[in-house]
């Protein structure tokens, strides 16, 4: 008994669809655990940042003013780094000032106002790179 091609070529059609949907959702579901592992890792990269920045502003209690540590409390919740570095950028030139006020009636504090100048030109391309 002979089947006729036709029948032949639409069971072949029906086979390479069922396969093509298999893969699709094999695909799919790989797709799925690759969405949910990543935010996984976003998850832990979140409370990593938190972490450090507790730590920090523990730290900073025992020196900053309440807006530093009030700003670097506020990064928790922020992406990335600008506000970070405008904190940063900012109180070195607060200390660039005031050692310069200093160095005025102190010539033994140039030295000290030259080395915070390098350090922030330095802050800055840092920051800049």
């Amino acid at each position: 008994m002979e089947t006729d091609p036709n029948e032949s070529g639409f069971d072949e059609l029906m086979r390479l669809s069922q396969q093509f949907t298999r893969q699709q959702e094999e695909h799919e579901k790989k797709e799925r655990q690759r969405e949910e592992q990543g935010k996984k890792v976003q998850g832990v990269l979140q409370g990593l940042k938190e972490l450090k920045v507790s730590m920090a502003i523990e730290q900073l209690k025992a020196t900053a003013s309440p807006e530093i540590i009030e700003e670097v409390n506020a990064l928790k919740s922020k992406p990335g780094t600008d506000d970070l570095r405008k904190v940063i950028s900012g109180l070195a030139d607060e200390i660039e000032r005031r050692l310069g006020t200093i160095s005025a009636s102190n010539r033994d504090a140039v030295p000290l106002v030259n080395s915070m100048r390098t350090l922030n030109i330095l802050m800055d391309l840092y920051f800049s790179l």
